[in-house]
């Protein structure tokens, strides 16, 4: 059996990590739909979305985080991918309801009617939710077994790179941006600022680890 890449080890360790406080909750949720979760439609104009992972933990810790979000149902689908290394998908789906558009606009993923690709600058006003947000934009990235020893986070909205980008400087990492392929990866090289940043989201064991 394979054993599991050290970013999906670091996964795991933070998809235990529950915080305490409602703001930060929000604002972890809010990163990790951006990153990973994609809108579903419903009858009478509703709206769903779907997230998924190639990870259990991740995949749990979601659907722990929209369970806590009043009004919506959940379902969570496990299939086998077909290629050569069989992983499991996770595919969480909030159902499309009336109520989703409403949980959308508390994560500031909507504004209005309209979907929103800003800043997200009111979930990001205080440094506890600023560490949260970026732990779920961890958890939600895609992991590469063979990226080696760095910190990456891969999406494909290059606007959300920038902000992550962005956040990551004003915070003092030395982060950077480069794309592959459809994706542009946000990343994190020297090993001091790898370990500082493990310890940023919560991940004391992976900080340990690296060290």
């Amino acid at each position: 059996m394979a054993q599991p890449s050290f970013s999906a080890e670091v996964k795991n360790d933070l998809a235990r990590f529950i915080g305490r406080r409602a703001c930060c909750r929000t604002a972890e949720l809010a990163a990790l739909l951006r990153m990973g979760a994609v809108l579903t439609l419903g009858a009478k104009r509703t709206v769903g979305l779907a997230f998924t992972t190639e990870n259990a933990a991740v995949a749990r810790k979601a659907l722990m985080l929209l369970k806590g979000s009043a009004g919506v149902m959940t379902e969570l689908t496990v299939s086998r991918s077909r290629r050569l290394k069989k992983r499991n998908s996770y595919r969480v789906h909030v159902l499309p309801s009336r109520e989703v558009a409403a949980l959308m606009g508390r994560l500031g993923l909507m504004r209005g009617s309209a979907l929103n690709m800003g800043t997200d600058s009111a979930l990001l006003k205080k440094a506890c939710c600023r560490k949260a947000y970026l732990r779920g934009a961890f958890l939600g990235s895609v992991s590469r077994p063979d990226a080696g020893y760095h910190v990456e986070l891969v999406t494909e909205s290059y606007s959300f790179a920038e902000l992550l980008l962005s956040l990551l400087r004003t915070m003092g990492y030395p982060a950077g941006l480069t794309d592959r392929k459809e994706n542009y990866i946000v990343y994190l090289k020297e090993s001091d600022a790898i370990i500082d940043f493990f310890s940023l989201l919560g991940a004391e064991k992976a900080a340990e680890a690296f060290e």
